[in-house]
C-alpha cells in the first residue's frame, strides 16, 4: 500500500485542543490529548485484515494539571492582575497576558531558538523541548538576561529617560511585538511585574500552566544570606546602603513535573526572571520546587538557597551618628517574605499561598527548616546545635521597643489619593512607672518599589513627655505641598520617627504610606457584539492642586482593538474633568477587558478597566445561536432550545472554553403554546450540573413533573434520548434536517450559522397559535453540508434562498414575504 495525501483535520484538532485561538489554518495540538488525521492511499483502499499502521507517541503529560477550574484559569485565562503596594496597603492593577493573538506563538518559538542552548546545538536543543524544565530555564534566562537579545531591560538607578516608563504598560502583547519587530533587541523597559508577567505569557502559550506571584518586604543583601540592614542617619533618612529592602516582587510560578527530582507529579516551580544575584551568576533564577524552599531542602537545584535567604531573612534597623559609628535601634520589625500572594482561580480577588513558601512563623516545622537551610547555606554551622544557631541569630536582630519601656507606632487616618494631604495618628505609650522625656526627629521621603530612598522632603521635631503608664496619641500632618513636587511613579513615601541619642536609647517607628493614584473611568455604553461597532466613555479628573500637562490617554483591548488607541487629551487643570467617548468594533468573541492608561508630566500612569463580554448578534427573529447558553423563561434550567427567541442574554454564563455540548431532547409544553406537549431539543454544556442529574437513572426533577427524559450512557460526547411516549413526536422532515449528531460534540463554543424557515402548519403539531418559524443553529464548518440537508428534506419555498456576506461567521436565512 503506498501513502498518498494525508489530511491533519486541522480545525477539529485544534478545536478539541483548545488552540484555535491561534487559528486553524496548521496544526497546533497538546501533549497527552488525542487528535485525528486521515490519510488516502494511491494503489488501493485500506484493509482492515491485512493492513496495519502503529503510532508510537508520548501520552505522559508533566505539565498535566487534573483541575479543570486551573487548566482555565494558569492555561487559557488571557486576563490577570498585577498586585503592587506594600504589606499593610495592597493595590492591582489589570495586565494582558494575549497569548492567544496574533503572531504570538510565533514570537514565543522566536525566543526558544535565541537561547543559548539553540545555539550550541539545534538538534540538541530541538530534543529537550519535550522537557518542561529545559524550556523553562531557556524562557527565564531570555526574559531579562544581559544578553544582546533578552527580551526586556530594567533600568539602570531608576532612570527610564531613553525608553517606555516601566510603569505604563498594561499587556504583554505590544512588549513581545516590540522585541520581535525590533530584531531581538531588548525593550526598554521593565520592572519585575512586567517581566514576570512577560514570561508567564510565553509559559501559557507554550502550554505550561504558569501564574505571577508577588511578595512584600523581599530583602536583596549582597553581604549577610539570611540578613538585610537599613541605615539611618539621626534625622531619620533612609541612607542609601548596599542592602535594598523591596517593598514588593513579582516572579513566576509554573506547574510541571521535575524528572530531574524523580518526581511523578506536577507541582509549582518558581522561576525569577529579574535580574538578580543567582548561583551560576546568570541573571535568573530557577526553576526551584516551591515545596523545597518551604522545607529548607536547599541541595536541590536550582537557586533555591538564595529564594529562601530572602524569604527568610532578618531585618536589622542602624542608626549611623556624625562619627560613623552605627548603633542598633530599639524598633519592632517584621519578617521578611511575610506575604505571597496571587490571583485566584476564576476570581478577581488574590490568594494568600504564603504557607507554599513558609511554614507558621514560630511553629516547629519553621524552626527546623530553618536550621537546615542554615546549616546548608553557613557550611562552618554544618554540625552547630540548633541552639548555637538560635543565639547566633539573636545577635543579629533588633532589641524590641517594648524592651526600652515605650511602645510607639505610626496608624493612618486617612487613605490618601494624589493631591490629598497625608494624615497619621502618631501613638506613644510609657510601659515604666517614671515619666519619659523624649525628643524625635522626623522625616519623610519617597521610597521606590525597589527599596531605593529619595530625597528627603519633610523635617520636624517634637518633644514628648510621658507620665507614668500615660498613653499619647499625636496627630501629624504630610501636606501636599511639601510631596507633591516630589511625587513621581513611585508612589510609596515612609514617614520615620527616630529619637534623639542624646536622650539615651534610640527608638525608631515607621510607615510606609502608599498614595493612591486617581482612577480612570471606562464605562461601555452598548453590549459588545460581534463585529458591530460599540462604543464606551472614558473619563478622568484632575485631583491635584495643580495642572496635569501632556495628559495622554491610551486605550487597548485584545478582541476589542486591533492596535492601542492614543488620545492627547493636553492640560487638564485642577479638578477639571475630561470625558471623551470612543467606537470600536470588536473581532473575537469571548470576555476581553478594555484597558485605559493614562500619563502626564507628573506620573506615567493612572489605570482603569472595564469588563467586555462579546457575543454574537441576535439571529433574524431573535434567535439565539447554539454557543451561547442563555436564561430563556420559556426553557429549562437556563438551558437554550435551538428554535427558541428571546433577547441575547448579557455573556455567557453557563460556558467554558473546553466544554462539551450535549443535545437533550425534553418533553416541554412551553414550546407548544395553544398544544399539547412537544418533543424539543435543547443544547447544555456538559459541565452543566444539570447534566449529571438528567443522565442519572431515576431522574424525576422536582421543578417540573413533564421534564423526565431518559438519558444514552454516553452523554459526555453526546446525548441522544428517546422521548417520553407522553410527548408528541415533532414531524421527521423538520427534525431530521437538524444537526443533533454533527453539532460540534466535543470543544470550546465556536460561530454558528442560523438557518430560518417560513411559518408552517408541521412546525406546529396539534394547532394551538397556529402555523410559526421555525430557526436551525448550526456550527459555521458545518453550515454547507447541513444547508444542503435542509434543502432536500423541507419544500424550497420554506426557506430562504440567500445567506449573508458573513455566512462563515454568523449566517441569516432572511425569510420571503409573506411566506
Amino acid at each position: 500500500i503506498e501513502l498518498g495525501d494525508v489530511d491533519l483535520n486541522c480545525p477539529s484538532n485544534c478545536q478539541i485542543h483548545n488552540t484555535h485561538f491561534f487559528g486553524t489554518d496548521r496544526q497546533i495540538i497538546r501533549r497527552g490529548q488525542a487528535f485525528n488525521f486521515y490519510a488516502s492511499f494511491h494503489n488501493r483502499e485500506w484493509d482492515d485484515s491485512v493492513d496495519q499502521a502503529t503510532f508510537t507517541v508520548e501520552t505522559d503529560d508533566p505539565v498535566y494539571l487534573d483541575n479543570q477550574a486551573q487548566r482555565e484559569e494558569y492555561i487559557l485565562n488571557e486576563h490577570g492582575i498585577l498586585y503592587e503596594g506594600v504589606h499593610k496597603h495592597i493595590t492591582s492593577r489589570p495586565w494582558h497576558f494575549g497569548q492567544f493573538e496574533d503572531g504570538i506563538l510565533d514570537i514565543c518559538l522566536k525566543i526558544l531558538d535565541m537561547g543559548a542552548s539553540y545555539h550550541h546545538g539545534s538538534d540538541r536543543d530541538h530534543c529537550w523541548r519535550n522537557d518542561p524544565v529545559h524550556v523553562s530555564m531557556v524562557v527565564n534566562h531570555m526574559i531579562s538576561s544581559h544578553t544582546t537579545n533578552s527580551i526586556m531591560k530594567i533600568p539602570e538607578n531608576n532612570d527610564y529617560l531613553k525608553g517606555t516608563k516601566p510603569f505604563s504598560w498594561n499587556g504583554s502583547v505590544p512588549i513581545l511585538q516590540q522585541w520581535y519587530n525590533g530584531r531581538c533587541r531588548p525593550v526598554r523597559y521593565g520592572y519585575c511585574g512586567s517581566l514576570a508577567s512577560v514570561m508567564c505569557t510565553v509559559m501559557r502559550c507554550l502550554g505550561i500552566p504558569s501564574r505571577v506571584v508577588t511578595n512584600f518586604c523581599f530583602p536583596c543583601s549582597n553581604e549577610n544570606p539570611l540578613g538585610v540592614n537599613e541605615i539611618f542617619d539621626s534625622t531619620g533618612k533612609n541612607l542609601c546602603g548596599k542592602d535594598k529592602l523591596w517593598r514588593y516582587h513579582c516572579w513566576n510560578e509554573s506547574w510541571m513535573a521535575r524528572r530531574d527530582l524523580n518526581q511523578c507529579c506536577g507541582d509549582w516551580q518558581c522561576l525569577d526572571p529579574t535580574p538578580l544575584e543567582t548561583g551560576r551568576g546568570s541573571a535568573c533564577s530557577g526553576p526551584t520546587w516551591v515545596r523545597s524552599i518551604r522545607e529548607g531542602d536547599l541541595d536541590l537545584d536550582y537557586d533555591g538557597h538564595y529564594m529562601f535567604s530572602r524569604l527568610n531573612s532578618n531585618y536589622a534597623g542602624w542608626l549611623s551618628q556624625n562619627n560613623a559609628k552605627k548603633t542598633k535601634v530599639f524598633c519592632d520589625t517584621w519578617p521578611c517574605g511575610q506575604q505571597l500572594i496571587t490571583k485566584s482561580v476564576g476570581s478577581e480577588q488574590f490568594d494568600d499561598i504564603t504557607g507554599n513558601y513558609k511554614y507558621e512563623l514560630g511553629s516547629v516545622k519553621s524552626k527546623e527548616a530553618y536550621y537546615r537551610a542554615y546549616r546548608r547555606i553557613h557550611p562552618g554551622y554544618c554540625n552547630a546545635s540548633n541552639c548555637h544557631i538560635d543565639r547566633e541569630l539573636s545577635s543579629l536582630k533588633n532589641p524590641f521597643l517594648s524592651d526600652s519601656g515605650i511602645n510607639t507606632r505610626l496608624k493612618m487616618a486617612n487613605c490618601p489619593m494624589y493631591g490629598e494631604d497625608v494624615q497619621l495618628h502618631w501613638l506613644l505609650e510609657n510601659l515604666r512607672n517614671e515619666p519619659k522625656n523624649l525628643k524625635f526627629n522626623l522625616c519623610a521621603q519617597i521610597i521606590t518599589y525597589n527599596g531605593c530612598p529619595m530625597d528627603q522632603f519633610w523635617k520636624d521635631n517634637v518633644t514628648v513627655a510621658l507620665g507614668p503608664r500615660e498613653v499619647k496619641k499625636i496627630p501629624l500632618c504630610v501636606s501636599y505641598s511639601q510631596y507633591g513636587p516630589y511625587l513621581n511613579d513611585h508612589n510609596i513615601m515612609k514617614v520615620v520617627a527616630v529619637s534623639d541619642p542624646d536622650c539615651g536609647e534610640v527608638l525608631m517607628v515607621s510607615r510606609d504610606i502608599v498614595i493612591n493614584r486617581p482612577p480612570v473611568i471606562v464605562k461601555l455604553l452598548s453590549q459588545p457584539r460581534l463585529k458591530v461597532p460599540c462604543t464606551a466613555e472614558i473619563s478622568f479628573c484632575n485631583p491635584l492642586q495643580e495642572d496635569m500637562k501632556n495628559c495622554i490617554m491610551t486605550l487597548e483591548g485584545c478582541g476589542l482593538f486591533k492596535e492601542p488607541m492614543t488620545i492627547d487629551l493636553g492640560t487638564l487643570a485642577s479638578n477639571q474633568q475630561a470625558r471623551t467617548i470612543v467606537e470600536f468594533t470588536p473581532y473575537r468573541l469571548g470576555s476581553h477587558r478594555l484597558l485605559a492608561n493614562l500619563g502626564c508630566h507628573k506620573f506615567a500612569y493612572c489605570k482603569g478597566c472595564a469588563k467586555a463580554e462579546v457575543c454574537n448578534h441576535v439571529g433574524q427573529n431573535g434567535s439565539l445561536p447554539v454557543s451561547q447558553n442563555g436564561s430563556l423563561p420559556a426553557c429549562e434550567n437556563g438551558s437554550l432550545p435551538v428554535n427558541s427567541s428571546g433577547v441575547a442574554p448579557a455573556g455567557d454564563p453557563g460556558l467554558n472554553s473546553t466544554c462539551e455540548y450535549i443535545c437533550i431532547p425534553v418533553c416541554n409544553p412551553n414550546c407548544n403554546p395553544g398544544g399539547p406537549p412537544v418533543f424539543d431539543f435543547v443544547y447544555l454544556p456538559a459541565g452543566h450540573p444539570l447534566c449529571n442529574s438528567i443522565c442519572n437513572p431515576g431522574f424525576n426533577p422536582n421543578f417540573n413533573a413533564l421534564f423526565d427524559p431518559g438519558c444514552d450512557p454516553g452523554f459526555r460526547v453526546i446525548c441522544e434520548t428517546v422521548p417520553p411516549a407522553t410527548c408528541t413526536q415533532m414531524p421527521p422532515t423538520v427534525y431530521s434536517s437538524m444537526p443533533v449528531t454533527t453539532s460540534n460534540p466535543a470543544g470550546p463554543p465556536m460561530p454558528h450559522v442560523v438557518f430560518e424557515t417560513g411559518s408552517t402548519s408541521v412546525h406546529q403539531p396539534g394547532g394551538g397559535a397556529g402555523p410559526m418559524p421555525y430557526s436551525v443553529s448550526v456550527p459555521a464548518n458545518n453550515a454547507v453540508s447541513v444547508f444542503k440537508v435542509l434543502l432536500d428534506s423541507v419544500k424550497q419555498e420554506e426557506i430562504c434562498g440567500t445567506v449573508e456576506d458573513e455566512f462563515t461567521v454568523y449566517g441569516v436565512m432572511k425569510p420571503r414575504n409573506n411566506v
